[in-house]
């Protein structure tokens, strides 16, 4: 029964931020001979995850699939987990393997934290695989990760329909409370 709260959490997820890019190089300054600081022309890029990530089932994906990787900090057990991490891609027609880089600030993580790596794939906004397994990441699972998703189970609603529906009897007359007669 915990899949139902981890699916929920990765189709919100998916939903707020399809379009986020936290990545960003970071330019170092340095000293010049004159003691002016000047940015170098090599920026320093920021620590990362990066692995690759399967598709368990044998499937081709369309190119408008949806392909996101999170790094989120789980530390906290009566709290939703903090992202600190996520990139949302189209596939554009590529399939499984695919190879992700996922860059994070290192000052979001404490050293104690609980970091976890997922990945999903969605289909015209419906969530078709995810992973089903917890990876640490980072702290106690380093930075170069290989995922799997498996398909998200698909459950049907039942769906009353009208002619197995009991009829209320409609009534013969009709009471006025309080009334002092009886009805």
């Amino acid at each position: 029964m915990k899949l139902v709260p981890m699916l929920s959490g990765v189709a919100m997820a998916v939903a707020l931020s399809a379009c986020a890019d936290n990545s960003a190089d970071v330019a170092v300054p340095t000293a010049t001979p004159n003691g002016i600081n000047t940015l170098s022309q090599q920026a320093i890029r920021q620590p990362n995850v990066s692995g690759t990530i399967w598709i368990k089932q044998k499937v081709a994906l369309p190119p408008d699939a949806v392909l996101t990787v999170t790094l989120s900090d789980a530390s906290l057990a009566d709290a939703p987990s903090k992202v600190l991490a996520q990139r949302a891609v189209r596939t554009e027609g590529k399939q499984a393997p695919f190879s992700f880089v996922l860059p994070y600030n290192p000052s979001d993580v404490q050293p104690n934290a609980r970091i976890l790596l997922s990945a999903a794939v969605t289909i015209n906004d419906k969530l078709v695989f995810i992973t089903d397994t917890v990876q640490e990441a980072v702290n106690k699972g380093g930075t170069k990760i290989d995922l799997t998703t498996v398909p998200v189970q698909q459950t049907e609603v039942p769906v009353a329909t009208q002619t197995n529906q009991p009829t209320l009897p409609t009534p013969q007359h009709r009471c006025n409370f309080p009334s002092p007669s009886p009805c």
